[in-house]
């Protein structure tokens, strides 16, 4: 498992830049998706690697917005699932390219995504851990105390995590996560589900981690 803040599912996509594409400005797409939360170089080997996959630019604006919310922008989200279904075969093809999964994968992918925002296909293999988050601040990271519990809040992908005297709000799904300080103790909190918050001994990391992995 990481040691470093960071999703499993990013262990598998390969590096890249993606080819000139007439009207569109790759240095501003990635400036837009670092404001978003996304990281530039991830949606770069993305986006690379889907133009390649769907063998031309036919289907860049819809191909741009996954690679985006596959760098971790978790706002493309929605939009990016519902531009998948509007593809043809070659989109389909760079879609699936695009989320470093296989072509075959990507429908059971969507499904599963419906009801369960943290599934990818490795899920199982890493015993249903999909990201740590947080760190140890003189580091770089978000904490200057380890973070001790988490509970699930009522928006989907949404927990409240307790580091020291500290509370944080986490949203997250399988590619992406963001961190942001709670002034205090929430009371939005939801009944437990299979998702949760595994906090470590003698770590400055919180995973989440999702039961009966599959």
């Amino acid at each position: 498992m990481n040691r470093l803040p960071g999703h499993l599912a990013d262990q598998s996509l390969p590096s890249g830049a993606p080819e000139p594409v007439a009207g569109v400005d790759w240095t501003v797409a990635e400036r837009n998706v670092r404001r978003a939360g996304g990281d530039p170089a991830r949606f770069s080997a993305s986006i690379a690697g889907a133009l390649r996959a769907a063998g031309g630019a036919d289907d860049v604006t819809a191909l741009a917005g996954i690679a985006a919310w596959r760098s971790g922008a978790l706002a493309y989200r929605d939009d990016a699932l519902a531009r998948i279904g509007t593809l043809g075969q070659d989109g389909r093809e760079g879609a699936a390219a695009a989320l470093g999964l296989e072509p075959g994968e990507l429908d059971e992918f969507v499904e599963r995504q419906g009801t369960d925002r943290f599934w990818w296909p490795g899920r199982a293999s890493a015993s249903g851990y999909v990201c740590a988050v947080g760190g140890f601040a003189g580091l770089g990271g978000a904490w200057v105390a380890p973070p001790v519990s988490g509970v699930a809040l009522s928006t989907p992908g949404a927990f409240a995590i307790r580091a020291g005297d500290e509370w944080w709000r986490l949203d997250a799904d399988v590619w992406g996560s963001q961190l942001s300080w709670l002034d205090a103790e929430p009371d939005d909190v939801a009944q437990a589900g299979p998702a949760s918050i595994v906090c470590l001994p003698d770590s400055y990391l919180a995973w989440v981690h999702v039961r009966a992995a599959a």
